[in-house]
């Protein structure tokens, strides 16, 4: 009996091991990734869409500690009051879309880098990545959305030479084994986070992705913004695994459509189920 609970114990270590030592080019990032890591949010700050959800409206017990403090943001006091202006529809502050002004509840672009960190959970907690010789695509399941970033030497345009978008204007280079991309040019009305952390259109952001073995994927993002936060902003340390079955899916063509949107949010965020019209 013993030897009988063992194997599968003793197997899901080999598997481990494996995954760990097996040959792999750590300046491939192609794949399917699904994100492990606990937050949803830009920081370590819980405030997710499904993840501690049923906590933070005092719906279920406190969840396992989590051997990581939380750091709030370092706002600056316009940061701060654009912060308070913003009424997300989900975590510590949700609110009915009817009440807040989360571009989520219009079917607005999350942008970057909401669409990094702020995936739904649970079986859309992902991101595919595909790498060509010139550009490197992000694909976001949610909203089916994807971004573009150039490898081909160019530099970064100036910020009075563009206009803002949703994804802004990034550009991307290995440094040893770690590949970094640098933006700018992001449309202010985006969100870094379901917490609401706004940011203006003077933007910078630095992600720098790191594959530390041939299944897990790490990425940690900075953004410089003074206007509204008083020194470099941080995020906690997101990690990815590589879904290798996933990837050979389907397309799941997950769109955020406004006529089923509205309808949900008058139904079930704003709480109408059950009302009469």
């Amino acid at each position: 009996m013993p030897i009988l609970i063992a194997q599968p114990v003793e197997h899901e270590k080999s598997t481990k091991a494996q995954a760990k030592t097996a040959v792999f080019d750590r300046h491939d990032l192609t794949g399917k990734w699904n994100r492990v890591s606990p937050f949803q949010t830009y920081s370590n700050v819980p405030g997710g869409a499904n993840e501690l959800q049923a906590y933070l409206l005092g719906q279920a017990p406190a969840p396992q500690k989590l051997d990581v403090e939380t750091a709030e943001a370092p706002f600056t006091p316009e940061g701060k009051a654009k912060f308070d202006k913003n009424i997300p529809s989900y975590g510590r502050r949700i609110t009915a879309p009817m009440l807040g002004n989360d571009p989520q509840a219009m079917c607005d672009p999350w942008g970057v880098p909401r669409m990094l960190n702020g995936q739904v959970a649970g079986p859309h907690a992902t991101i595919e990545i595909v790498q060509l010789p010139d550009r490197m695509f992000t694909f976001s399941q949610w909203h089916h959305d994807y971004r573009m970033v150039w490898t081909d030497g160019r530099q970064l345009p100036k910020l009075d030479e563009v206009e803002p978008r949703w994804n802004g204007y990034s550009v991307g280079k290995w440094e040893g084994d770690t590949f970094v991309v640098n933006s700018l040019g992001f449309d202010e009305r985006t969100w870094l986070d379901h917490n609401g952390y706004p940011h203006t259109d003077h933007m910078r952001l630095e992600e720098r992705y790191r594959r530390l073995d041939a299944e897990t994927l790490e990425l940690v993002m900075t953004i410089t913004d003074p206007q509204y936060y008083s020194k470099p902003f941080r995020s906690d340390t997101k990690i990815w695994k590589l879904d290798r079955e996933g990837g050979k899916a389907w397309d799941e063509q997950i769109y955020c459509v406004p006529s089923e949107e509205f309808k949900f949010n008058k139904l079930i965020r704003d709480g109408g189920v059950g009302k009469q019209p």
